[in-house]
């Protein structure tokens, strides 16, 4: 098949550059976990495992920092973009008042990360070592801990002002260039985290991910989009700009409670089996965990791909297309993933002696449950939100409830079969039950809407 052919059928089913990318850098990253499972397997010792693990747990209490802001930078930067333009030297024009509401969204932004940075840097350090130092008492874990977490929690600090210019790029329309900045983020941080794995370095591999990843973010942005911000922050355009009680945070708490909410159904699990069951427990569920996101999110790439697709329907008024759509991808998706899951439990179940570095296979088993679950609440929740709307907010609050309470119940008595039948009851109950009932509830309510306009 010629290229012209290729670049025709590609444009026919919707895949576009920035499609594309976002593609290839899911591809990467199911390759590029499966091979640091690996690497961790083979150069972790358990405990050590454990602590890879719980690192970034802890790091992910930095959405509580956050709070969201990424998402409403993308969704008001976009609104001003449509009545601005690129230009030749890499700035953007237009409306004066857009622009100056864009650069007011931008110093809100760097005023925001910048003080969210401070307050990792005043408390996960301190909070980390003494959380470690008692695990590792405890446990013997017999390497490096407090460089390597250190050196992780400055480095994300640091990528959160990364993460503001990556944001207001996408909402400019960079949405390609920003895809190709995580991948190449991706791919530098694996290959260091690889590299220093090899070469018996241990903990200090964290260190040299999240550091590769903070200079790749930087490089890009500093080497090809230098004038847009630096143009933003000195050309002082008149009139009012964003105002962020009024304009942002009416918007923003909403996926802030979501975000947070989907912290306490991940993020729980490894710190309290390593202070109650010790790393290696932590490290099973963790390395679990992780295989069980890698199959999730190769899945998912047949319905997120598609998301900009069900909005144009939505727009056209094509509903009965949508559907149609919807159906097959999520019928795709489904199949591939049930597929991945039967292909892993069989290779666990014909290891000998099973395999050690992850949790039994029952309690894998029981996982693999809940990410199915999961899979259909998250593509159910990305047809419900190209509409422009945010219907899953008290269901993902009380999914992270159930989550957080049932874990505080189980994990202590039962271990990590405690952390399963949490993980796996809230998302069948909850997530699933509740997910569901929304789903049909707004599809019922968008059906009835049309139907009253055609009668009209």
């Amino acid at each position: 098949m010629t290229r012209g052919r290729l670049v025709s059928l590609a444009a026919r089913i919707g895949i576009d550059r920035a499609v594309f990318v976002t593609l290839v850098s899911r591809v990467w990253g199911v390759g590029a976990g499966l091979v640091t499972i690996v690497a961790v397997t083979r150069a972790l010792s358990a405990e050590l495992q454990g602590f890879y693990y719980t690192f970034y747990s802890l790091v992910a209490l930095q959405v509580f920092a956050e709070l969201g802001l990424n998402h409403a930078i993308v969704q008001f930067g976009s609104h001003e973009m449509a009545r601005l333009a690129w230009t030749p030297q890499g700035t953007v024009r237009g409306d004066e008042s857009a622009y100056r509401r864009l650069q007011s969204l931008l110093t809100f932004a760097l005023l925001w990360y910048g003080a969210a940075a401070v307050l990792m840097l005043a408390v996960l350090p301190v909070l980390g070592l003494r959380f470690f130092a008692r695990a590792a008492a405890a446990g013997a874990a017999g390497g490096a801990i407090d460089v390597p977490w250190i050196v992780l929690v400055v480095c994300s600090a640091l990528a959160l002002l990364t993460n503001a210019g990556i944001s207001l790029l996408e909402a400019c329309g960079r949405v390609a260039d920003m895809a190709l900045v995580r991948l190449s983020q991706s791919v530098a941080s694996s290959l260091a985290l690889w590299a220093v794995l090899g070469a018996g370095g241990g903990l200090y591999a964290v260190a040299a991910s999240s550091a590769m990843m903070l200079l790749a973010a930087a490089a890009w942005l500093g080497g090809r989009y230098r004038p847009f911000f630096v143009d933003l922050l000195r050309h002082r355009a008149p009139g009012r700009g964003l105002a962020w009680r009024e304009d942002i945070w009416p918007f923003q708490w909403r996926i802030a409670v979501s975000v947070m909410s989907g912290f306490l159904v991940t993020q729980l699990f490894n710190p309290l089996l390593l202070a109650s069951h010790g790393p290696v427990v932590a490290g099973q569920m963790g390395m679990s965990l992780q295989m069980i996101a890698a199959m999730n999110g190769a899945a998912l790439a047949w319905i997120s791909t598609r998301a900009p697709i069900f909005g144009q329907l939505i727009a056209r008024g094509q509903r009965r297309d949508l559907d149609v759509l919807f159906a097959r991808a999520l019928i795709q998706s489904t199949l591939v993933l049930l597929g991945g899951v039967v292909v892993v439990l069989a290779g666990l179940a014909l290891i000998p002696g099973g395999a050690t570095r992850v949790l039994p296979l029952p309690q894998f088993a029981l996982l693999s449950v809940a990410c199915v679950a999961n899979h259909l609440v998250v593509s159910e929740a990305i047809y419900l939100r190209a509409h422009k709307e945010e219907p899953f907010m008290a269901v993902s609050v009380a999914n992270g409830l159930a989550t957080a309470a049932l874990t505080m119940l189980l994990v202590p008595p039962l271990g990590s079969m405690g952390a399963v039948l949490a993980y796996t009851t809230a998302s069948l109950v909850v997530g699933l039950g509740a997910g569901t009932a929304v789903f049909v509830r707004k599809r019922r309510q968008w059906d009835v809407a049309v139907q009253a306009v055609s009668r009209a």
